[in-house]
């Protein structure tokens, strides 16, 4: 069975990590290649909107970005090329995504979603990537019959 299960029209939850991920990605939503500062714009309007009824949407850690990847998984990106997420993930999104700025620093990494390999590019502002925002899921919400 697989552990990301498609959570109403917006999210995805992970179940074995208890993470709740959206959907889509910048690229579905915006159709463009975001640096560090509009990944952050991206999550923050998410946040502001409260989609799906949450205001504490952030970009992911390095940590979490690895669960995303898996090579069994399969579907197409943008431009039609496999990247290695779930189906439970709308299709046509980039095919690299970006992590939250390294503690002290002006890096951040990018996971490229169809080899699994990270990069740490010099500079926030010249990154043309994607982001997927993430919440952690709270005790109180109920993931157990999902």
């Amino acid at each position: 069975m697989d552990r990301f299960i498609l959570d109403g029209e917006h999210t995805v939850i992970d179940k074995e990590t208890c993470l709740m991920w959206m959907r889509t990605d910048s690229m579905n939503d915006m159709e463009k290649w975001v640096n560090y500062q509009e990944s952050v714009d991206y999550v923050r309007n998410l946040c502001e909107s409260k989609i799906a009824g949450f205001s504490d949407w952030r970009l992911p850690s390095r940590e979490e970005l690895d669960t995303l990847f898996n090579k069994s998984y399969s579907i197409k990106d943008k431009f039609e090329k496999n990247i290695h997420i779930s189906d439970s993930f709308s299709p046509g999104g980039g095919f690299s995504v970006i992590a939250q700025q390294v503690s002290g620093r002006m890096r951040t990494f990018v996971l490229n979603l169809r080899t699994g390999e990270y990069t740490q590019p010099d500079g926030l502002w010249t990154l043309t990537e994607a982001a997927r925002a993430v919440r952690s899921i709270g005790a109180d919400e109920k993931i157990a019959n999902k």
